[in-house]
């Protein structure tokens, strides 16, 4: 699914450690709001090395994010996330202008993913080392 919204803000990373494999996970959320009569606001999760999307988004943002939804049980209750994997930075507050790779890395012989290039699928999204 896809969503075309403004950015309210940007929490900071928190991480936790896995009780079975003792592996460090981290996942930054993204908190959008909607352009409607009555505003509604909406959380993302960003994970692993997704959280580094984040970093050039200010408030004010004019954002697109791709996400799946998931849901999980737990002692009768559903818990529903919002998790997004791809970011698309439609127009920028500070300058309003759409940008042009504002995630470009100066080394290009070790690229990182780019606000508009997500991760392959392939990749591990959770665990990311610091």
């Amino acid at each position: 699914m896809k969503i075309k919204e403004t950015v309210k803000k940007v929490l900071p990373m928190t991480s936790f450690q896995s009780k079975t494999s003792g592996d460090t996970y981290y996942q930054r959320d993204l908190i959008l709001v909607t352009d409607e009569q009555y505003p509604k606001e909406i959380a993302l999760t960003f994970k692993g090395a997704n959280c580094k999307l984040l970093d050039v988004i200010n408030p004010g943002d004019t954002v697109e994010v791709t996400f799946d939804i998931s849901s999980r049980e737990n002692n009768g209750r559903y818990y529903t996330t919002l998790n997004a994997w791809k970011l698309d930075i439609i127009q920028c507050v500070l300058n309003n202008a759409a940008p042009t790779n504002t995630m470009a890395s100066a080394d290009d012989s070790n690229p990182t993913p780019t606000a508009s290039q997500p991760l392959p699928p392939t990749a591990d999204p959770n665990p990311i080392v610091l």
